[in-house]
């Protein structure tokens, strides 16, 4: 087990710290993402995992400010990237960040595709944009990003509409937007969803070799482990818009220090182990206009006891590297299911 290196201070790139981001509601107040930390160094790539509603997107959204301004507001907390604090930014300063020194892959390349501009134009329009470069010139530079993010025939694909373009052409297209201006931070929200499993690999191993090549940092948000198995050095576990555990790749795996964690791994189906059948987790996620009290788990968790309903746990440290909201971890009381899930082991 490789306890996770924190990135010294020179080294960090992106750190959030007590984040808050809600959104008003007829009912009230709803906590999206509720005190949230998360490190990011230079040439680093973390993951986040979780299921559908646990805030990894509205976290995403958060970093880039894409979020609307009402309903969402940011209630609290920092978010310093290259010693800036993104959210004192006026909105021309954060769209210069934006798409310059951090950008985005989304999960679905037809939603933020525009339809009646051809894929190379979209590509082109953000090196103008951003670089300042003639038509002629963003055109040729387009053309050298499609080839490199490995999109054949690269002067055709140039003129062809998004519709006219494979989920796998479109996904390698956002690719290319996103890695126009060379950015320090990438965020890859779920960006192999929608793809079978042999261009999800494809994605994947592209942005594992563009990553070496421009030694950019990563963060990859995603409800699949195996998908982190594969890329991530260090992974955060949310629920309910908090941060549950928080430990590198192979310490999760091998000893996992958070019920909620277990769940997720015993939810895997596994190709390799036909004698152990997928288990879901019990319940459904809270209602977070009205989070329950103490551990946002606990209504779900087979280990709750009555100090998680009276106390909320702390992100402790439980191990090198190792961090875990919960109030009985490090005690040896978990067990998992199964040996850690991979691409290879998942079945399609």
């Amino acid at each position: 087990m490789n306890p996770l290196r924190e990135p010294t201070e020179d080294r960090v790139l992106l750190q959030i710290r007590g984040l808050k981001t809600w959104f008003s509601t007829r009912a009230g107040d709803l906590r999206a993402v509720d005190g949230v930390d998360l490190t990011i160094g230079r040439g680093q790539t973390v993951g986040l995992v979780g299921e559908s509603g646990s805030g990894k997107s509205v976290t995403a959204r958060s970093i880039i400010r894409l979020l609307p301004t009402p309903p969402g507001k940011y209630v609290a907390g920092t978010i310093l990237f290259n010693g800036k604090d993104l959210l004192t930014l006026s909105g021309d300063e954060m769209s210069n960040v934006r798409g310059s020194e951090i950008s985005m892959i989304f999960q679905d390349p037809m939603t933020f595709l525009n339809p009646v501009f051809t894929a190379g134009e979209q590509v082109a329009e953000a090196i103008r944009r951003h670089q300042g470069k003639s038509r002629a010139e963003a055109r040729a530079m387009t053309i050298d990003i499609f080839r490199t993010v490995g999109i054949p025939n690269a002067e055709q694909r140039y003129d062809a509409y998004p519709h006219q373009l494979s989920g796998g052409l479109r996904q390698r297209v956002m690719i290319a937007i996103a890695l126009s201006s060379r950015p320090a931070l990438l965020i890859a929200d779920e960006p192999t969803t929608a793809l079978d499993v042999t261009i999800q690999a494809q994605i994947l191993n592209l942005l594992r070799d563009l990553q070496s090549k421009f030694g950019m940092s990563i963060l990859l948000i995603t409800h699949d482990l195996g998908v982190v198995a594969e890329m991530c050095e260090s992974v955060a576990v949310m629920y309910a818009g908090k941060i549950v555990e928080q430990a590198p790749v192979d310490a999760l795996y091998e000893d996992p220090e958070h019920p909620y964690t277990i769940g997720l791994m015993n939810a895997i189906p596994r190709a390799d182990l036909p004698d152990f059948p997928p288990v879901a987790i019990e319940g459904s996620p809270p209602d977070l206009v009205r989070p329950p009290t103490g551990c946002r788990f606990q209504p779900r968790c087979p280990y709750a006891r009555a100090i998680c309903v009276e106390q909320e746990p702390e992100l402790r440290l439980v191990a090198a590297g190792h961090r875990s909201a919960c109030h009985f971890a490090g005690q040896g009381l978990f067990r998992r299911q199964t040996a850690a899930p991979t691409l290879e082991t998942i079945p399609s």
